[in-house]
């Protein structure tokens, strides 16, 4: 057990509070991280006793970032990826290990788009190494100028990093509304944007999601409405949680319909509907060898997966 004093952060506590808020369950992050219940929960409070903050709100069976764990997230994603990438890097520079793939990817592709494409690789190359990161599409851009990423799953690129990187589109995907399930339109086949002309907004924060609040406004504007954007989130998951709490409505792709969503419901769109490209990004001219093979066999896994 720790001194009383001791105020050291270690890595499996940030990994899973990173867990626990991207699921919003700590039950969700404990099977996620294959661990106990009580034991992801314990280590959850160690870290807050030692970081002197509370990162969660606990209401009955939910939990829920409070703004100082808001801020905390990016940069503990952010701590865990570093410290992988360079563990990698130096064992590969000067020990023995073989060359890493390092893939950032958005966390709502893991189980049906990333993982099985890597699972069929090394079936095809047992000595392939590939290191998966769950990060923010800002934390991926950072990593994939600084080259300690390889390639990036990303959807919703601005401009200035089209030109800054090399793009590949894998699919496109149609959004939803996402309103409170007991909200009138809850139960409605579909409806149309301008219907939720008069609703508070939920957007994804743009120091995470770098253009997606531009992306919210381009679709109301095309509806002939402004949003009042009332709140932001920092992940798909956290967006979800705050539609369900009650503080607005929002459009998510309809691929996450598949997270975790307990009090919010899905909507379709009717024409026109708003959509994304997902995209494969890397570095100028860093296409090549593993990082080719594993681009080819993901676009033809997305395709799959596209729904617009």
């Amino acid at each position: 057990m720790p001194r009383r004093h001791d105020r050291s952060v270690e890595f499996h506590q940030l990994r899973y509070f990173v867990a626990a808020a991207e699921t919003g369950s700590i039950s969700a992050a404990a099977r996620r991280e294959h661990v106990t219940q009580p034991a992801l929960s314990r280590q959850v409070a160690l870290l807050e006793t030692r970081l002197g903050v509370d990162l969660f709100e606990r209401k009955k069976q939910r939990i829920a970032l409070t703004d100082a764990g808001r801020w905390f997230l990016p940069k503990a994603r952010q701590m865990l990826c570093d410290a992988a990438t360079s563990t990698q890097q130096l064992r590969e520079h000067f020990g023995k290990a073989r060359r890493t793939l390092r893939i950032g990817f958005l966390g709502t592709f893991l189980d049906d788009l990333v993982a099985p494409v890597v699972r069929d690789l090394k079936k095809k190359d047992r000595s392939l190494a590939v290191s998966l990161f769950d990060l923010a599409p800002s934390a991926q851009l950072e990593r994939l100028a600084a080259h300690d990423l390889d390639a990036a799953i990303l959807a919703n690129l601005e401009p200035r990093h089209r030109e800054q990187f090399t793009v590949r589109t894998l699919s496109r995907h149609r959004f939803a509304a996402v309103v409170p399930d007991a909200h009138p339109l809850a139960s409605r086949s579909s409806i149309a944007l301008d219907e939720l002309r008069g609703e508070d907004w939920v957007s994804l924060s743009d120091l995470a999601f770098p253009g997606r609040r531009d992306f919210l406004r381009a679709a109301c504007s095309a509806a002939g409405f402004e949003p009042r954007i009332v709140a932001e989130a920092d992940s798909v998951g956290l967006m979800l949680g705050a539609v369900a709490a009650g503080e607005g409505v929002a459009i998510a792709p309809r691929h996450s319909e598949k997270l975790p969503h307990a009090g919010a419901a899905f909507v379709a769109l009717k024409a026109p509907v708003p959509a994304v490209d997902l995209v494969l990004v890397s570095p100028r001219d860093a296409m090549g060898g593993e990082t080719a093979a594993f681009g080819r066999a993901l676009a033809e896994r997305a395709k799959v997966l596209a729904d617009g």
